[in-house]
């Protein structure tokens, strides 16, 4: 926010600007033998961002995709449960990690994810350990 003459003007287009969304994706494993299906959770902010997003992660993962559409029009059934997240921050190192499974810590009262063992034990030596 910028000052003009004794009144506060937002720098930002605020009208124009298009908020993030919650979206949901559906994957295939890419092999023909056993089809796994699995469902992950992103932000974007709108259809082509979320397009972009989802190829770029299945053509990485070497994943087919089934489906994407917003959260919020996927009906009761996905809001009732837990979703992976798409990307995740290693809660130790800061590394964005796109692992089929994230590392949770151990403790019952900590929501941190790790993208090795090898974080989750620093982290559990570091704040965990010193607790005891």
């Amino acid at each position: 926010m910028a000052k003009k003459k004794g009144k506060i003007v937002s720098t930002a287009d605020e009208e124009n600007t298009i908020p993030y969304e919650k979206w949901i994706v559906s994957f295939a494993n890419s092999g023909r033998s056993k089809i796994k299906i699995s469902f992950r959770e992103f932000l974007a902010q709108g259809f082509y961002e979320a397009y972009d997003t989802v190829m770029t992660y299945a053509e990485n993962q070497n994943l087919d995709v089934r489906w994407f559409k917003e959260k919020r029009n996927c009906g009761n059934a996905f809001s009732q449960f837990e979703i992976t997240k798409l990307e995740s921050f290693c809660t130790y190192c800061n590394r964005k990690f796109n692992h089929q499974e994230p590392v949770p810590c151990h403790h019952d009262e900590c929501n941190s994810v790790f993208c090795s063992r090898n974080c989750m034990n620093d982290h559990i030596m570091l704040l965990h350990d010193r607790n005891l």
